[in-house]
């Protein structure tokens, strides 16, 4: 309603451009108004003819490409270029696809010196980027320096790539002899040696050694492990541990092999039960705040 208000007030005293100003400054003004209907005021400025308007309601929408080409086809440049300014930083392939249309539209001109002006003030484009859109007949010497600008950020660019690759090929050196170094560790038990839980002789029956020098049982140590597994982990534990069991009656001719190769059922069973020291490592500290003597045995331990 207020287009056809503006319209017709320009033949009274406002002019037509002071009466599409009025609009313009009336549809900044209620942009965040949810009674405003875009899409009826477009087709009202659409048969008005009012440009500037159906621009600005087509970014009110978001529709920032129909606003860039309504712009160009009525040879607005410097309204097309504010309509390729509105999407945010975020956006920044849609902001680019938007200035190059525009330099596709002024390429036709074969003015290089508006193309040049057209990348400067866009802030997003590269002269690899517009290279394309000009014609063979258009002569490239106007784009020298922008040309030798855009090579050397190009050689910057690879000496620090190329940094970047030395970096990482010293830190796989590094990683991988790191890994040799730990493949080579080796741990000297004593005849002697403890299990830390039970406090009977390590090598009397199967036993973990881990790095820290602790000894424990398997038995013992999954017995302290268990209770502090996932449901879904200690399932697989007893999956693994049946699938062993299989192995051995396998060996002993009691049973058929299973699927399963018995050296990948041992590395699983070890990656859960000795993955890290338990009085060393996080268990030690998940357990921190539990009590020493369990609250459901607190009668016993006073009597």
């Amino acid at each position: 309603l207020l287009a056809t208000d503006c319209t017709q007030n320009a033949g009274g005293d406002a002019g037509p451009e002071d009466a599409e100003a009025a609009l313009l400054r009336f549809l900044e003004a209620q942009e965040a108004n949810p009674l405003l209907d875009p899409h009826f005021a477009l087709r009202i400025c659409r048969q008005k003819g009012l440009i500037k308007a159906m621009v600005l309601l087509y970014g009110l929408m978001q529709m920032h490409e129909e606003a860039v080409e309504v712009a160009l086809k009525h040879e607005d440049i410097a309204l097309a270029k504010r309509s390729a300014c509105k999407p945010p930083d975020t956006e920044k392939r849609l902001r680019q696809k938007l200035w190059l249309r525009i330099v596709e539209h002024q390429a036709a001109t074969s003015d290089v010196q508006k193309i040049i002006g057209l990348i400067r003030e866009s802030q997003e484009l590269t002269v690899r980027d517009v290279l394309p859109y000009l014609s063979d007949s258009m002569t490239i010497d106007a784009f020298k320096d922008e040309i030798c600008e855009c090579l050397d950020k190009y050689e910057g660019q690879i000496v620090t790539l190329r940094q970047e690759m030395d970096d990482h090929r010293r830190a796989l050196s590094a990683f991988k002899e790191d890994l040799k170094k730990a493949e080579e560790r080796c741990i000297v038990v004593a005849a002697d040696q403890c299990c830390e839980i039970c406090g009977a002789d390590a090598m009397t029956e199967r036993f973990y050694a881990f790095s820290c020098t602790h000894c424990c049982h398997e038995a013992c140590l999954r017995a302290l492990i268990l209770p502090t597994l996932s449901e879904k982990c200690r399932e697989h534990l007893f999956k693994l541990e049946e699938a062993r069991l299989q192995h051995q009656a396998a060996a002993a001719g009691a049973a058929a092999k299973p699927g399963s190769p018995l050296a990948e059922v041992e590395d699983e069973l070890d990656g859960i039960l000795a993955e890290d020291c338990p009085f060393c490592g996080q268990l030690m500290i998940d357990t921190i705040m539990k009590p020493f003597i369990d609250p459901n045995e607190a009668g016993e331990a006073e009597e």
